[in-house]
Formats: structure tokens, sequence, C-alpha cells
């Protein structure tokens, strides 16, 4: 038994040494390689350009905005998203927003078009602002107030951008910030600054509102 233990404690140092001349062979090898002082660094971002409309943009992810297309279609907004000559911030909405206003404003309607017309129009005419507002250079840290196409108070909204690196939504633009829109939902966009030819989009998940 004793003759067995001593063996067993004999092959154990042995793999050991064996280990340990791996690691003192590669610290050897490592100190005589040259220490790299400068390489070569280009620094990019990447472009938020995209050579097309908003509308041509909606159409290459009918996977997000199938219903959304629709309702434009249906309330014969189209021309907005497809036009050149204006700049426009498109709030768009994905299936999950379209859907979630469908279920909460038109309990039991299978599609948008059974919804009725005028309160999907001014459901997108809320989600349409005059001019271009990116994180880029429009928008500020402090809630701003925008030109809305809902005329009147329901077409009041807020937009800003967080800058602040520690804040969880950091780099999002936020719409109706909590207390700058009376009692208005605050929504952050899903993603942020995809800029067609005629404007700014930001994608949303859950559709805004303005809420005394």
């Amino acid at each position: 038994m004793g003759i067995k233990l001593e063996k067993q404690n004999y092959n154990h140092m042995k793999k050991n040494s064996f280990y340990i001349m791996i690691v003192l062979g590669l610290m050897t090898y490592s100190c005589s390689l040259e220490l790299q002082t400068d390489y070569d660094y280009k620094a990019s971002t990447i472009d938020p350009h995209i050579p097309m409309t908003a509308w041509e943009y909606f159409n290459t992810r009918t996977d997000l905005f199938s219903i959304f297309i629709e309702a434009v279609e249906y309330t014969e907004l189209k021309n907005y998203y497809t036009q050149t000559d204006e700049k426009y911030t498109f709030l768009a909405l994905t299936n999950m927003a379209m859907t979630s206003y469908m279920q909460d404003r038109f309990p039991g309607v299978l599609s948008i078009s059974e919804c009725n017309k005028e309160s999907v129009k001014q459901l997108l005419l809320y989600h349409l602002v005059q001019g271009e507002y990116s994180a880029y250079k429009q928008l500020d840290v402090e809630p701003m107030y925008v030109l809305t196409m809902l005329k009147g108070e329901e077409g009041l909204m807020t937009m800003l951008t967080r800058k602040n690196p520690w804040q969880a939504d950091a780099g999002k633009v936020i719409v109706n910030d909590t207390g700058s829109n009376g009692n208005s939902y605050m929504r952050a966009a899903v993603t942020s600054n995809i800029m067609p030819t005629n404007g700014v989009i930001h994608i949303f998940d859950a559709f805004c509102y303005y809420r005394k």
C-alpha cells in the first residue's frame, strides 16, 4: 500500500514539473518579444444615411412595418413619405406598436383597415414631425417642443436625446419625456437616426400620443 501511494505521489510531482516547464518556457518566449510601440489606426463611423426615401426604406422591412405601411395607404398619407421637397422626422411604428394600438383603441379588430379611418390618420399625423430632428445636431438633452402634423392640443409633443453615458438609455431619442408634456407617456426609440433622403427615421415599439 505504501509503495503504491509513493508511486502515485511521484507521478503527480512529475506531471506538475512538466506543466511548470511549459509555463516558464512561454514566459521566456514572451519576454524575448519586442514591445509594439506603434500601430496604424483608422477611425471610422457608420454612415446613417441611406440612398432612398422613408417610404422605400419601410418597404425593405415589411417584416417590421407591414401594418404601418397598410395604415399609411389606408389613410392616404403616402405622399409625406415619398416626397423629397421637405424634410420630416418620421416616427415609425413597428408591427408590435401598431398591434398594440389596434388592441387598445379598437379591441377585436384583425386589420388596421377595420379601424376608424380618421382615428388612424390622427395617429399617423402625430408621428410625423415637421423638420429634421436627429440626435446628431437638432435635438438636445432637454425636452423641446416640436411641431407634429396633427393640429391642436392633441398634436403637442416633446423630443430629446439621451447623451449621458451613465444613463441606461444613452443615445436614444425620447418622445414625451416624463413630465415634459402633460401626463403623456414617455416613449424611447428602439432604433434612432436613420437618415433617408427626405428626413430622419426613429423607430418605436409603442405608439405615442398626447395625454393631458
